[in-house]
């Protein structure tokens, strides 16, 4: 049976969100459909970095970015030298079944309470860090064929 794997999105990290913004949006043709505040406690249990965060998505036919900009003037000197790629999305058909396949073959996995729902980090051997996604819940996504 084929599986449906494959890229969801690809976060990163920057320092000057409004300008990547901007690019994206202005240049690119991306549309901007969601725009909060991270709170610290979840940003720490993903990316280890104890910090507020500004999170903004964005989206083009297949592509979907996630852009991550620390609040706090310090926190944004700390990734002065990290920004570009922190994580990639990796959409699956069953999300659940594939994380008990994870674990079970002693791959470690991050699980992190968010609202309503569950998110799922792993990471590659080089420290890489990968959001497991479930296919089904992105349809019109799925459908364009991710990034």
């Amino acid at each position: 049976m084929k599986s449906n794997h494959r890229c969801d999105h690809i976060g990163l990290y920057t320092n000057h969100s409004k300008k990547l913004v901007d690019f994206y949006t202005k240049k690119l043709a991306f549309k901007k459909i969601k725009e909060e505040k991270l709170e610290r406690s979840i940003f720490e249990q993903i990316f280890g970095i104890a910090v507020d965060c500004h999170f903004i998505r964005l989206m083009s036919d297949s592509v979907m970015l996630e852009i991550f900009q620390p609040i706090a003037r310090r926190a944004r000197e700390c990734i002065r030298n990290n920004v570009g790629i922190n994580h990639w999305g990796y959409c699956v058909d069953n999300r659940e079944l594939f994380v008990r396949r994870l674990r079970k073959q002693r791959v470690p996995v991050i699980e992190i309470k968010r609202k309503d729902h569950l998110v799922y980090f792993v990471a590659d051997p080089d420290g890489n860090r990968i959001e497991i996604r479930e296919c089904n819940k992105h349809k019109s996504f799925r459908q364009r064929g991710g990034c």
